[in-house]
């Protein structure tokens, strides 16, 4: 619960980032924008703030700013210095608006191309911890019919007074050890090779 909080939280505060850099961008942009002539094409490089949304967790964050970068270029259009011929202008501009609304399209589509990828590796581990689940509930059943039948043999054992006590206590030891092994190994977190096999390895006595 704490590791999905902090992941929560550092999602937010990266988001929270790079709004904060995104609107920077716009900004710098746009007084860059005013400062040339109309018939530059100031408006394309908003582009780069479509790119950087592209780290966003958030489809909705991209289609945001297309149409924020949008506004500020047909703004720009406005309060730009007067320069070039009006059909020029406004070729320039449009080419901008297209430009912007070209690469929001092709970065929606990478992030759902992104989500897809993102989904299918969550259902492979879903798959894996199924399978990984019922391998152990599996060996759990054996283990715990094979340790039910061993009582058995203890039982006969308690019966016999003469029974060599140091293996009496070596066997109690060894029942002790497999029902403890086989807890640790049904409570592993993280289904991975390395930790299944160090979750049975036998710690040296300290």
């Amino acid at each position: 619960m704490n590791d999905l909080k902090k992941h929560v939280d550092d999602a937010k505060s990266f988001n929270i980032k790079l709004t904060v850099l995104c609107a920077i961008l716009i900004v710098v942009i746009f007084s860059i924008d005013v400062q040339i002539p109309l018939g530059v094409a100031g408006g394309v490089p908003y582009i780069a703030v479509i790119l950087v949304s592209l780290w966003s967790t958030k489809r909705s964050f991209v289609m945001y700013l297309a149409v924020i970068c949008s506004f500020m270029t047909i703004l720009g259009f406005y309060v730009s210095p007067s320069g070039g011929e009006l059909w020029q202008v406004l070729l320039n501009r449009a080419l901008a608006l297209f430009a912007i609304w070209i690469t929001a399209i092709l970065a929606l589509q990478w992030k759902v191309h992104e989500e897809k990828i993102s989904y299918l590796d969550c259902e492979k581990e879903r798959e894996k911890e199924k399978i990984y689940l019922a391998t152990i509930y599996s060996a759990q059943h054996i283990t715990n019919n094979l340790l039910n039948q061993i009582k058995i043999v203890e039982f006969e054992i308690d019966k016999h007074s003469t029974f060599d006590k140091e293996v009496i206590s070596m066997f109690n030891e060894m029942l002790v050890e497999a029902s403890t092994l086989m807890q640790s190994l049904s409570t592993v977190d993280t289904i991975e090779d390395d930790a299944i096999r160090k979750s049975v390895w036998k710690k040296p006595n300290t």
